[in-house]
């Protein structure tokens, strides 16, 4: 089985992907739409997480993306910890990467409820930001809801497992796209640089890679987890995947998704429980 997932930001973010967006006319939205058509082509399921900006700001272009019956909107924050020097600065000091206990109530409820008014349905499932994750976090999704957080990469996990505050956690378990693909800014130097900082590794190291590269991995990785009957969580932004190669890798996956069983994370409530032998 293959939980795929992708999270989709709001353009006033102005991320550095986002830079190399704007010159062809492009919104991250409009991007994800494509990438929905891709889904629908090989009817393969998905879910987005979905920062709770993008309902404010660009539902007229969201609507088709949220109301897709291959879809599922999982929650990504309201503001996506902006300023994001101001959250650094203040999760360096308290350990709260997502401000004040109280702000962040306000900013988790808030995804909440936009997503119960516009799609009709409150998110099942979170992504935190930058998966920047404090000790208040957890407690206030399940308060707010929230039933399952993909946050983590975690090379080992093969099931999704239950924790804190009766969450369930079914962490990316092939190697992301976005810290790990050459694409936009993210080239040979930038990476390079980044890494003498000591930025960018997780349970996958800290190597990039070109995208056909990437795409190899996620089948192989994909194929062990499988032999093993476990649960692939997979990450493709739909912004990294247009921008790495216009979609031409993540078409080559989607066309292997297709001849497995795929589903949304809300389905993993159902199955948590009950492993396979093998994982």
């Amino acid at each position: 089985m293959i939980c795929l997932t992708g999270d989709v930001h709001h353009m006033s973010l102005r991320t550095n992907d986002q830079r190399f967006l704007t010159g062809a006319g492009e919104t991250e939205v409009r991007v994800t739409r494509r990438y929905v058509s891709l889904l629908q082509k090989h009817d393969v399921k998905c879910t987005l997480y979905v920062n709770g900006k993008c309902f404010t700001e660009e539902w007229r272009e969201l609507e088709p993306v949220a109301k897709s019956p291959l879809i599922e909107v999982g929650g990504h924050g309201y503001r996506a910890r902006q300023p994001r020097w101001l959250f650094d600065w203040y999760g360096e000091r308290t350990g709260n990467w997502n401000g004040p206990r109280a702000y962040q109530a306000w900013d988790i409820r808030r995804n909440v409820q936009l997503c119960e008014k516009m799609v009709g349905k409150p998110p099942p499932a979170w992504r935190a930001h930058s998966y920047k994750v404090d000790p208040n976090t957890y407690p206030l999704l399940a308060h707010y809801g929230i039933k399952l957080v993909s946050d983590v990469a975690d090379a080992s996990n093969l099931w999704p497992v239950r924790i804190e505050a009766g969450l369930i956690s079914h962490p990316m378990n092939v190697i992301p796209d976005h810290d790990h693909v050459y694409h936009a800014h993210r080239d040979r130097e930038f990476v390079a640089a980044a890494n003498a900082r000591g930025y960018g590794a997780d349970d996958f190291g800290a190597v990039s890679y070109t995208i056909e590269e990437w795409g190899q991995l996620v089948l192989q990785q994909a194929q062990a987890i499988e032999r093993k009957e476990g649960l692939v969580t997979v990450l493709a932004h739909p912004v990294c995947m247009y921008l790495a190669d216009d979609f031409r890798t993540f078409e080559r996956l989607l066309e292997y998704f297709a001849m497995r069983q795929t589903i949304w994370a809300s389905e993993i409530i159902a199955l948590v429980d009950d492993p396979p032998p093998a994982a």
